[in-house]
């Protein structure tokens, strides 16, 4: 008799259980959901599940255009039990999710993973301005701590894309070393 494969981390975080009412189908796979929590964290999840729409009475909803580990983890965030980002790439991947399915809670918890992480200083600080996480972005600045890094940024690319206001806040950190 063939053995049946292990599940995986994402999909026994997401089994049924009588705290479930919801089925959400990513991938062909399926993540047993609390309409109720995700309602209360998630603009977008509330709308869905609460409005007028088709989706509010099917058994199952598809989700379309995520990848089932990613919508996983993210979903994750709105429980105890949560599955930590892979690395940095992830982690950003997850930030775009986090704003198109209006969840907040996983854009505060991806921020914290990304502080702690070794990221360089202008990455903290680009990502944390396009996704308007002013923690992140002011603990790249802080990193910013020799001169001589500020002497490179005009030429820097990534520099470039930053908004007036974030360069005026990392002129304000050089005056603060020199």
């Amino acid at each position: 008799m063939p053995e049946t494969p292990a599940l995986s981390i994402y999909e026994t975080t997401f089994t049924e259980s009588n705290k479930t009412d919801a089925i959400l189908v990513v991938q062909s796979k399926k993540l047993h959901v609390n309409k109720a929590i995700l309602s209360y964290y998630s603009d977008y999840f509330n709308t869905l599940f609460n409005s007028d729409f088709k989706e509010k009475s099917m058994s199952e909803i598809e989700i379309k255009d995520v990848e089932f580990e990613d919508f996983a983890v993210l979903l994750s965030m709105t429980q105890p039990n949560q599955i930590l980002p892979t690395g940095i790439q992830n982690a950003e991947k997850l930030l775009e999710l986090a704003d198109r399915f209006l969840l907040p809670i996983a854009k505060h918890h991806l921020e914290i993973f990304l502080i702690s992480t070794n990221l360089y200083q202008l990455g903290k600080i680009r990502i944390g301005e396009k996704y308007q996480l002013l923690e992140l972005l002011e603990n790249g600045i802080q990193q910013c701590d020799n001169a001589y890094y500020f002497k490179e940024l005009p030429g820097n690319s990534t520099y470039k894309e930053l908004s007036d206001k974030t360069k005026v806040k990392l002129f304000y950190k050089m005056l603060t070393l020199i």
